[in-house]
């Protein structure tokens, strides 16, 4: 409201009633109107409740009983056709997707086997050994050689 004063001439200070009446006088708006932006989701990422629902997974009429793990029975089981995670497990094309690794390695002519994080026992029986060796190796090095993003 000031700049507008300002910008006819007008130098005014006070209480915000009296800048109020001022503004009025001099046919300043001291009101905004703006319409109100619906929420919706356009320009938002998509989570699992959205892609399943354009696939037709998702009952509209019941859609606040899916929950990411799904909802407890009365004996504390699962119910699957409430869990998000069952309904997208079970999708084909979430199935079938291979990773990146996966596609390089196959242009490569190698066969990757994706295994947990953190498994060992199934990444086979080297991997071990292999992060055994490198750790006693790692500790052999001075600190010094050890320290810096530039020698690491």
């Amino acid at each position: 409201m000031l700049a507008a004063l300002q910008g006819k001439g007008i130098v005014a200070s006070g209480k915000a009633k009296e800048l109020k009446i001022v503004c009025e006088n001099n046919g300043i708006r001291t009101v905004i109107l703006e319409q109100k932006k619906e929420e919706g989701w356009e320009g938002k990422p998509k989570g699992m409740l959205q892609i399943l629902w354009e696939r037709g997974w998702i009952n509209p009429q019941r859609w606040q009983d899916y929950t990411v793990n799904g909802k407890k029975d009365a004996l504390g089981r699962t119910i699957d056709e409430s869990s998000l995670k069952f309904h997208l497990g079970n999708c084909d094309d979430f199935i079938n997707e291979e990773s990146m690794l996966q596609y390089y390695g196959r242009l490569l002519g190698v066969a990757v086997d994706p295994t947990p994080k953190c498994h060992c026992e199934l990444a086979g029986e080297g991997i071990k050994y292999s992060w055994a060796a490198s750790k006693t190796k790692y500790q052999r090095f001075p600190v010094g050689v050890k320290k810096g993003k530039e020698q690491f």
